[in-house]
């Protein structure tokens, strides 16, 4: 199996831009929540780099699906720096070895999955990150990293891009707030360990990420834009387009998750996202529309507005990346250009993820 173009580009722009590996070698980095096309880059990352600079890293992947991990990493099946565990992450981990670094991203991923099951969405997330922080302190690791998300800030003032510090109105008995409120919950538990335990722990929180692997039928925009043009060869939005986003390209995702694992400071919560990125919905459709070619157009549903993913979304949602850029990091991938590299891996992968 060979890797996929577009993904080996980005690995290898990803590692010619980092000089500061070496706290990595020979050391061990615990994973849940693995099979996400989030984590999976890193993990690309982490073995491609022990490949060209024998780093020696080992890779400790857990993962739901068996079926599903042997298709995200096909290409790396049987290194021997890649030890994938089959489990759920609310249960004991069955791993002895060393964990130098833990990260946990385990959550379900798509809109739909967190709306039928809000209780499994919780506890993943919650009682998911208290076990890997068990194992974590038990294991005296240098640092764990946790994969929070911007849903935390709840309903904060829209025009204003979402700083750290910012703390916005969140409905903790409703439902469609579990996501939201396991998140907020696995912040509160890492800042808990960090403060009476004194393990190292930061958050991040993740604007919208796309590109190469994400999924193309969990509901969120990106994945839905390009099966619908695959499909009708078009985009349909069922809202005014008018709402603001944040969207950052995978890879500088990834390179943005391993600055605040490496130089992260203990206690600290950190926005992953770009201002230039910035744009609105309907623009953001009329830059898939327009890369897709073949005629493709955006088009309207009034009658699915009053649907809550509708009614209930809010304006703008942006970040403020501050934090993160004092740290180093700096973007590669404008928008326009993340766009063209997420569209070419998936017109060569038409399939449905």
């Amino acid at each position: 199996m060979e890797m996929e173009r577009i993904i080996q580009e980005d690995i290898s722009r990803m590692l010619a831009e980092r000089q500061d590996l070496a706290a990595l070698e020979n050391k061990t980095i615990l994973i849940s929540g693995a099979n996400s096309f989030l984590m999976s880059y890193l993990i690309y990352f982490l073995l491609e780099n022990n490949r060209r600079n024998h780093s020696n890293t080992t890779v400790v992947a857990l993962c739901r699906s068996a079926e599903k991990a042997r298709a995200r990493f096909g290409y790396y099946w049987g290194d021997p720096y890649l030890r994938v565990l089959i489990q759920d992450v609310r249960e004991p981990v069955d791993w002895s070895g060393a964990v130098d670094f833990c990260i946990h991203a385990a959550s379900p991923a798509g809109i739909q999955s967190r709306q039928e099951k809000p209780l499994d969405t919780f506890a993943v997330n919650l009682f998911g990150c208290q076990r890997l922080l068990e194992l974590a302190q038990k294991r005296k690791s240098e640092k764990f990293l946790l994969l929070s998300s911007v849903d935390v800030y709840g309903a904060c003032q829209e025009q204003a891009r979402r700083k750290e510090a910012d703390i916005g109105l969140l409905d903790w008995t409703y439902q469609r707030s579990a996501y939201s409120c396991g998140k907020r919950g696995a912040e509160t538990l890492c800042g808990l360990y960090y403060a009476q335990c004194g393990l190292p722990c930061v958050s991040t929180r993740p604007f919208q990420v796309y590109g190469p692997g994400m999924s193309l039928t969990d509901g969120r925009l990106h994945g839905d834009f390009i099966c619908q043009l695959q499909e009708t060869n078009q985009i349909t939005l069922k809202s005014n387009g008018l709402a603001v986003r944040s969207f950052l390209y995978l890879a500088d995702a990834t390179l943005a998750l391993l600055d605040v694992l490496l130089l992260g400071t203990p206690g600290g919560i950190y926005n992953i996202c770009d201002e230039s990125g910035e744009c609105s919905v309907r623009e953001l459709a009329d830059l898939y529309a327009l890369q897709w070619g073949n005629g493709a157009k955006v088009v309207f549903r009034y009658d699915q507005r009053e649907t809550p993913e509708v009614k209930e979304a809010l304006s703008v949602v942006t970040g403020d990346s501050s934090r993160l850029r004092a740290l180093g990091w700096k973007n590669m991938t404008s928008l326009e250009e993340g766009v063209a590299r997420t569209l070419a891996f998936y017109s060569r992968t038409p399939e449905k993820r």
